[in-house]
């Protein structure tokens, strides 16, 4: 009998320990992989920019121009100096040009209280999270999730852009942490041309694409005559220099400035804004040829480019870029010269070869 108890007792101690082990075993799997679920958080301050987890690609923190964006101007001037150009525009912020210096940079500086609201370039030197201008559609696709539909939030308001299909194209936006980015594309090429990063307040305030919203849309302040001026001729200059900087890309020279060829665009995009017409001739002025001969320009050869209703010259750039007419123009190694006229929300490029 002695035995017998013992030998109950013996298996009954047995059991209660191996039931304790694999108890135990199984909670330690539970909280390993919790720990491995976390793992990417942890590691990642020990990554380069060239490893990325799927964690980072949703909430990207790869350093680059975009965190420039709420920093004041003394800021930039610490980092890169004073501006080549400060170019005012209708949105409540100052271009500070960038065009002298290692890498073609833009930072839309705010009116109210200095500080970056926007960042643009088209260098491929240029430090971008995750990507390079010249990439393709598709690797940067990868990196940012593009859709029709993107909602943006605010107090009390939502909104809502609905982007067509050759805006999801050429130009789709994308968030970035707690701001925003336009992606411009080189639809021949399926290569990124350039980059605005652009915080919601801004973006809201130039409205690019169709929007739907409940609430209440920023405005844009009147502006005077003279205040136009200055944007219009801001925008001319950026114009040039973006064409410039897009015909360096493509192994071509760059083209000079013609004051007199930039009179006769000028006063074409004014002529079509009072007219309300949008044509390479004019019902008073007539064609290009006829309005260069009015300005006693002698010429070999020339072309025109004309566009209307962009938020300002870079998104007009691009436009050109991806039209197969206006591309050839901006890409014809037999002009010499270029005249830029903007008045309003009419931009004009007048191509020459002088005789």
């Amino acid at each position: 009998m002695k035995i017998i108890i013992t030998f109950i007792i013996g298996f009954l101690l047995c059991y209660t320990l191996l039931t304790f082990f694999y108890e135990n075993e199984f909670v330690n799997e539970e909280i390993e992989e919790l720990e491995t679920a976390s793992s990417p958080e942890e590691t990642s301050d020990e990554t380069d920019g060239n490893s990325q987890t799927d964690e980072d690609i949703l909430n990207p923190t790869v350093h680059g121009i975009h965190e420039w964006i709420g920093k004041p101007g003394d800021d930039l001037v610490g980092e890169f100096g004073n501006p080549g150009r400060v170019d005012p525009t209708p949105y409540g912020y100052d271009w500070w040009i960038y065009n002298e210096t290692d890498v073609y940079l833009q930072f839309a500086l705010s009116m109210e209280d200095n500080t970056v609201v926007s960042v643009f370039t088209n260098d491929e030197l240029a430090e971008l999270p995750y990507i390079r201008i010249g990439d393709s559609y598709n690797s940067i696709a990868e990196q940012f999730e593009f859709n029709d539909i993107v909602s943006l939030s605010g107090e009390f308001s939502s909104y809502q852009f609905e982007l067509r299909e050759e805006e999801l194209k050429m130009y789709p936006l994308a968030p970035l942490e707690d701001i925003w980015v336009q992606f411009y594309f080189d639809t021949v090429e399926d290569t990124l041309s350039s980059i605005r990063f652009i915080d919601q307040e801004t973006l809201l305030l130039q409205r690019p694409y169709s929007i739907v919203y409940r609430g209440v849309l920023p405005e844009i302040e009147p502006l005077t005559d003279e205040q136009w001026e200055h944007i219009q001729e801001g925008q001319a200059r950026q114009i040039f220099d973006l064409t410039n900087d897009i015909r360096k890309r493509h192994g071509l020279p760059p083209l000079k400035w013609e004051e007199t060829t930039a009179k006769v665009a000028l006063l074409h995009s004014q002529d079509m804004h009072y007219n309300n017409y949008f044509s390479h001739t004019s019902p008073t002025n007539g064609e290009l040829k006829d309005r260069l001969q009015g300005e006693y320009l002698s010429f070999h050869s020339a072309a025109e480019n004309i566009a209307a209703n962009y938020v300002d010259g870079i998104a007009a750039v691009e436009g050109w870029l991806n039209s197969e007419g206006h591309r050839v123009n901006l890409l014809n190694d037999r002009f010499t010269h270029l005249g830029v006229g903007v008045y309003r929300n009419h931009y004009t490029q007048n191509f020459i070869t002088p005789r």
